[in-house]
């Protein structure tokens, strides 16, 4: 399931990185930290011949406890790579999780298509609309000449109307 996850989580940030032409994605790879077995996720791209490290951090859930151990984590990251964009990854996160990001300057990115990167250059925001929301019906067309006089209950069965 973790792996899964990850390739997912991969995968989402390599088509937000590809949806912007300046960028060049250089490399992405998994970094594991021993002994706990945690894993990054690094990626290494440039726009406009500048190279930008963007250091990634997954969580499963927006659970707080599980989001403060991801910022954490990101911060001990940005003390071995200093120049580098932290950007927290899950599967959907909460507009508290996304708050949290801007007030901590992480980026975010979930797998519902929910992204806010700033990379110097460039600055990524994507925003999906939730999928639990009903798409509103569609509108009834508008009545035509002909059929107003119907809508409007101004024709009646057997009374002939005036021409125009």
């Amino acid at each position: 399931m973790k792996w899964h996850f990850e390739n997912e989580a991969i995968e989402a940030l390599r088509e937000t990185l590809k949806q912007i032409s300046v960028i060049k994605i250089r490399e992405i790879e998994i970094e594991e930290h021993r002994p706990r077995g945690e894993r990054t996720i690094i990626a290494r791209v440039e726009i406009y011949g500048h190279a930008h490290l963007l250091v990634c951090k997954l969580v499963e859930n927006c659970d707080m406890r599980e989001l403060q151990r991801a910022f954490r984590e990101l911060n001990k990251l940005q003390a071995r790579f200093p120049k580098s964009t932290q950007v927290l990854i899950g599967p959907v996160l909460s507009d508290e999780a996304q708050d949290m990001c801007r007030e901590s300057n992480a980026g975010f990115l979930d797998l519902e298509g929910n992204a806010r990167l700033y990379l110097d250059e460039v600055f990524i925001v994507k925003r999906s609309l939730p999928l639990h929301k009903p798409i509103p019906p569609q509108a009834e067309p508008l009545p035509t000449c002909e059929t107003a006089h119907f809508a409007t209950g101004t024709a009646r069965a057997g009374v002939p109307q005036p021409r125009r």
